[in-house]
């Protein structure tokens, strides 16, 4: 069917393209359409290759356990970096076009919009060793910041502003705007690395990472839409210039999550959450609304301070935190206290084949042991106790023997039991919709509160 659509879409769209050839908005949606479509063609045409050279997984939510063409998100970031150099000539076409008077050659605007394809290029690159490589969190934690040092320092060149607007109620101490300096380049720094790493950590189940990604982005476009006809021109340019970059993003998404989403034909990996998340962060700091962009990543932040105890080795870690799958067979199955031992058992009668049973499959909160844990880590166990977000397995003398793995996805399991994999992405995603919608109520309505 893929092919069918693209054979009859690709001369249409190539038609309106060069009927609105003097249009950028135009021709960028045209342009992120055939892209989409190359992506929907592309992806099952490459995933024996991938399969052959090794870049290849196991579901481990599926019962058979299928192997999966892992690291799909080049082929949509690749595609993704093709559309945006074929738009470069349109973007400034107006420029050299002989039917207007010469006006001198915007070369900012140029070099931030080649700054953020370097960055972008440098960070497909970057994420694509790791999904060969499985680069240690150190490394990742690195990796952004050095990606994001050809926009950084177009920033500093282009722009330079460095003042932020004090909330209200800190007004009467600190003034109405604060010059941090050097501070304000660690921070976009550090927003570079948050975006990057926050989608890779809330991962694991089919079609999450894609779908995360395409709220925040069509939350983005839909607030850049609002600005598009401003009457400041650098506020148009700005939301603009997010546009551009964005559009095509949701296009190779799209057809990518048509693959990726359950039950999944293949795996995005590592590459497409480090391509997604420094999108993000590029149109964040070059746009220059880095604070909205923060409310859209909410749930990523709180799944960053829920999961800090593992992350910083205060709790065990394991290196797979994603959720289990058993054997749906009763209303407190997902509840007991002992889950680690079915959830090990239902996996070893799984991996014999599948048996003929009325019962679904359904996922669990998956656990760590408390082994080795440090005393901070248990105060904040407890602490995350009371507050009715973990579930504690406790010995007969009770004391704590094992909690649930500290990820959003396991929290949902907790407060949601006897979920399927796809409603479990459903869940998430219907987080991540109603977050955007708070976040555009913060952002219109509510402002005028804090600045």
């Amino acid at each position: 069917m893929y092919k069918r659509v693209s054979l009859v879409a690709s001369p249409v769209l190539l038609a309106l393209l060069w009927q609105l050839r003097n249009e950028p908005l135009a021709v960028c949606s045209c342009i992120s359409i055939l892209a989409g479509l190359a992506t929907w063609c592309i992806i099952p045409a490459t995933t024996h290759t991938f399969k052959r050279v090794g870049l290849a997984g196991r579901d481990m939510s599926k019962p058979l356990r299928p192997e999966l063409a892992e690291s799909m998100g080049m082929v949509a970031a690749a595609i993704y970096l093709v559309a945006t150099f074929l738009f470069i000539p349109v973007q400034f076409h107006s420029y050299w076009s002989t039917a207007q008077s010469p006006r001198v050659f915007p070369y900012a605007r140029l070099g931030e919009y080649l700054s953020a394809l370097l960055s972008l290029q440098s960070m497909v690159f970057l994420g694509f060793a790791d999904d060969v490589f499985n680069l240690r969190w150190r490394f990742k934690l690195v990796l952004p910041i050095i990606a994001s040092v050809p926009v950084l320092i177009v920033y500093y060149v282009g722009y330079g502003v460095t003042q932020v607007v004090v909330p209200v109620f800190l007004r009467p101490w600190l003034g109405t705007c604060v010059d941090l300096g050097v501070l304000y380049y660690v921070y976009i720094g550090l927003m570079s690395v948050f975006c990057t790493n926050a989608i890779n950590i809330l991962a694991g189940i089919n079609g999450v990472e894609v779908g995360q990604s395409l709220i925040i982005a069509v939350s983005i476009v839909l607030k850049d839409l609002a600005y598009v006809n401003s009457s400041n021109p650098e506020t148009e340019y700005r939301h603009l210039f997010s546009l551009y970059l964005l559009l095509p993003f949701i296009a190779v998404s799209c057809a990518l999550y048509y693959w990726n989403k359950y039950p999944a034909q293949v795996f995005v990996g590592d590459t497409y959450c480090y391509f997604a998340g420094m999108t993000f962060a590029v149109c964040g700091i070059l746009g220059h609304f880095s604070k909205t962009l923060l409310l859209l990543f909410a749930p990523q932040m709180f799944n960053f301070v829920y999961s800090a105890p593992q992350i910083f080795g205060l709790v065990p870690c394991p290196r797979h935190r994603l959720p289990q799958m058993v054997q749906n067979a009763g209303p407190h199955r997902a509840r007991r206290m002992n889950l680690h031992r079915q959830v090990s058992t239902a996996m070893r009668s799984f991996s014999k084949g599948p048996r003929r049973t009325n019962n679904a499959v359904c996922m669990v909160a998956s656990r760590t042991l408390l082994d080795g844990t440090t005393q901070l880590g248990l105060r904040i166990i407890r602490m995350y106790e009371c507050l009715g977000l973990v579930d504690i397995d406790r010995n007969e003398d009770g004391t704590m023997h094992s909690v649930n793995n500290l990820t959003l996805l396991n929290l949902v399991l907790i407060r949601c039991p006897h979920l399927t994999e796809s409603q479990l992405n459903h869940r998430i995603l219907l987080i991540q919709l109603l977050n955007s919608c708070l976040a555009f109520i913060i952002r219109f309505q509510l402002s005028h509160l804090f600045f």
